[in-house]
């Protein structure tokens, strides 16, 4: 191999270690500004118990007994990004699990049945009451039995009930009930947000507040 080729390779090689080096800490320091700019901060957890009596028809199908955990999370974009997207600004999210049994008033048939990947982009705070659709799995003796099932999560701040509405007709009505699955809280931290709700509706009936940026309406 000749003098001039080995110098090249030497320069070559020089050059794109420079390169990869100064490179290296830009693709980190933006990996570093993403995660900054959509941090979530936990900003209500509350978890529980069921003890509910499943009614249709005015006659007791199911007793239910069990636990639930909420969380509510506030992810904020940092405005000042040139590519921020203004919808997804303050955007909350939610997260609920529960694990329940369900038994025959005479005792039969239990079982267990587990609400997980609940997923929500749309919480709604209004009158000390927490309002949450999303979709959820339920399954049944740790086996998936219904997917993708719509689940309305209800939290009554002032009150420290929970509510839990599961759609009947994707599940085969097999939670179809007059009333919701009530259930008691046992634990939580940032209710105050919600009971706050409460004073400003009576307050003004069409105002809006924020929790941590995030706009919740409540009329």
């Amino acid at each position: 191999m000749s003098a001039f080729m080995i110098v090249v390779i030497l320069i070559f090689a020089g050059h794109f270690q420079t390169s990869y080096s100064e490179a290296l800490p830009l693709v980190v320091n933006n990996i570093h500004h993403q995660q900054q700019q959509h941090k979530q901060i936990k900003v209500i957890e509350a978890a529980g118990h069921f003890a509910n009596n499943q009614i249709e028809n005015g006659s007791v199908t199911w007793i239910q007994g069990g636990l639930w955990h909420l969380e509510i999370f506030n992810s904020t974009t940092n405005i000042n990004s040139a590519n921020a997207d203004k919808n997804s600004i303050n955007a909350a999210k939610a997260d609920f699990t529960a694990n329940f049994t369900m038994v025959k008033p005479d005792g039969s048939l239990s079982h267990e049945h587990s609400i997980k990947n609940f997923a929500s982009n749309n919480v709604m705070i209004a009158g000390g009451d927490v309002i949450i659709p999303g979709i959820g799995d339920i399954y049944t003796n740790n086996v998936l039995k219904y997917k993708h099932i719509p689940i309305m999560v209800h939290l009554m701040g002032k009150h420290h009930v929970l509510g839990v509405t599961i759609n009947t007709n994707k599940t085969g009505r097999h939670f179809a009930s007059s009333n919701e699955m009530f259930g008691t809280l046992i634990r939580g931290t940032g209710l105050q947000t919600i009971e706050k709700s409460d004073q400003n509706s009576n307050n003004n009936n069409n105002s809006t507040m924020r929790m941590n940026g995030m706009p919740m309406s409540h009329g």
